[in-house]
């Protein structure tokens, strides 16, 4: 650290402005974001100091601070207590918990800038960073200029001086990229080449599995320690991707791995399904609240639901922490390597196999679309959504070789679609849980009649929910599978992949 930082920064603002000293402190404060670091896609920086002090900042804004007092790290936004740090953040996080990703101390001295008036317009401070989580690194020096009521236009000055003196000057919260990127230095990778379209096609089904596997473990301990729901989420999207491959591009593997993976990640789907179900119910609250003339007769239904969820969750830990799952992804890593290093001795390129299946899928799908009636049975219509599922991850698996521009009209022919195939789906699953569930709890005898009354009143909206859906899909057809989506799939995989 510089030991004399008044020196260059009274060079750099020149006769303009005075500085007088301060300050000196010593900090530590830990950087916190969503997994999915949805703070920083938002523009805002959270960070917490030793004293419990929450300090929120969107961009170059004044910082925002309220006192938290200490919280057990990983937390939900609406866990934090009421305040100007919550307001700020809680949109931004929304269903994802907040976690401590590094911890930075920090050597600051902070000085006043004053005008000719001998008036204070800005302060600066002088920080030298130093990472001390996840692992030890200095981080540089930054110059930070806050500005003062009614000072605007100085502080921007002084900013402006103190670049072009070449001090580095923060944008924001200092370092926030570096620590976040340090904390991401940990987590495991995706595919492991770069998918061209020559490439062995089982080497390239190979490669894309062990990114499902990446992922399917990045999310796990977040899974067994119930941070949010959302790693749950990414792990079932996993399992099905991987699940999808299998079935769709499995005969290019070697048949003894193919067999007992699809089986072990078919029990992997079953046993996460129950807790899932569940966080649907509870993820939707609100807006079921919203749905009843008298919302609070579904407080004994969510107290219910949240019994029920916490024995589900106990259940699936477990699960995930038996010798089975152990054994699973360690066999099923040496058995995607091993099909990696080994010579191949099928003929297709990933080239061939992009074409191939996904033009095999899409009219597989489009042909079930078309057989779709109002008076179909549910189950052609589940089971369009299911073949929806499987052409959406072959065109993920395959998507290094597709044109940009056609794959995103691919997906946005097929967004409305498949909407429109949830709704269906959830409308019918929900509308039928709800009645299992108040069977379930009529039998303890001591569920309120008003309570059946308003999930009877939701299992009523929800079988509406289901049959304007299936009006929907038969009336819009031809937009979503129609001459429309084939033209864009045609185009889809025109660079390096031959017709």
């Amino acid at each position: 650290m510089t030991t004399d930082p008044e020196t260059p920064l009274r060079a750099a603002l020149g006769a303009a402005y005075d500085v007088r000293l301060l300050d000196r402190t010593t900090r530590r404060r830990t950087h916190l974001d969503t997994p999915d670091q949805r703070l920083r896609e938002a523009g805002l920086s959270l960070t917490q100091l030793e004293n419990g002090v929450l300090v929120g900042r969107r961009g170059n804004d004044v910082a925002v601070n309220q006192d938290a007092g200490p919280i057990d790290w990983p937390a939900l936004a609406t866990e934090l207590p009421d305040g100007p740090v919550r307001d700020l953040v809680a949109g931004a996080a929304s269903i994802r918990a907040l976690l401590a990703l590094a911890t930075v101390e920090t050597r600051s001295t902070t000085f006043a800038v004053l005008n000719s008036d001998h008036k204070t317009v800005a302060r600066v401070g002088w920080t030298e960073g130093e990472l001390v989580s996840p692992a030890a690194r200095s981080l540089g020096i930054k110059v930070e200029v806050e500005r003062l009521r009614g000072y605007a236009p100085e502080a921007k000055d002084v900013r402006r001086r103190l670049v072009a003196a070449g001090l580095d000057v923060a944008d924001g919260e200092p370092w926030r990229d570096a620590v976040l990127t340090a904390a991401n230095a940990g987590r495991p990778s995706g595919r492991r080449f770069g998918m061209h379209a020559d490439q062995p096609g089982d080497l390239a089904v190979a490669d894309a599995l062990l990114g499902y596997l990446a992922e399917l473990e990045a999310s796990v301990q977040g899974v067994v320690d119930d941070v949010d729901t959302e790693y749950l989420h990414d792990f079932r999207v996993a399992v099905r991707r991987t699940r999808s491959v299998l079935k769709l591009l499995g005969d290019v593997l070697p048949a003894e791995h193919v067999g007992w993976a699809a089986a072990e990640f078919r029990w992997l789907g079953d046993i996460t399904t129950p807790t899932r179900d569940l966080d649907v119910y509870l993820l939707g609250m609100d807006g079921m609240r919203a749905a009843v003339s008298r919302p609070d007769d579904l407080d004994p239904f969510g107290a219910y639901v949240r019994a029920r969820r916490q024995e589900a969750q106990a259940e699936l830990a477990d699960a995930l922490r038996s010798p089975r799952y152990a054994t699973l992804t360690r066999r099923w890593r040496a058995a995607l390597a091993e099909a990696i290093t080994a010579p191949t001795n099928r003929p297709e390129t990933a080239g061939d196999l992009a074409r191939t299946r996904i033009e095999h899928t899409f009219t597989q799908v489009s042909r079930r679309a078309k057989a779709i009636k109002t008076s179909s049975p549910s189950a052609q219509v589940h089971a369009l959504r299911k073949k929806c599922k499987e052409l959406r991850y072959l065109m993920e698996v395959f998507r290094p070789l597709c044109d940009p521009v056609a794959y995103k009209r691919v997906i946005a022919d097929f967004k409305e679609l498949q909407e429109t195939l949830g709704e269906f789906q959830d409308g019918e699953v929900q509308a039928a849980g709800l009645r299992d569930f108040a069977a379930a709890m009529m039998r303890t005898g001591e569920t309120p009649v008003e309570t059946l009354l308003a999930m009877g009143q939701l299992s009523a909206e929800f079988d509406a929910r289901q049959q304007r859906a299936r009006s929907e899909l038969d009336a819009h057809h031809e937009s979503y599978l129609g001459k429309k989506a084939a033209r864009h799939l045609d185009t889809l995989l025109s660079p390096g992949v031959s017709a």
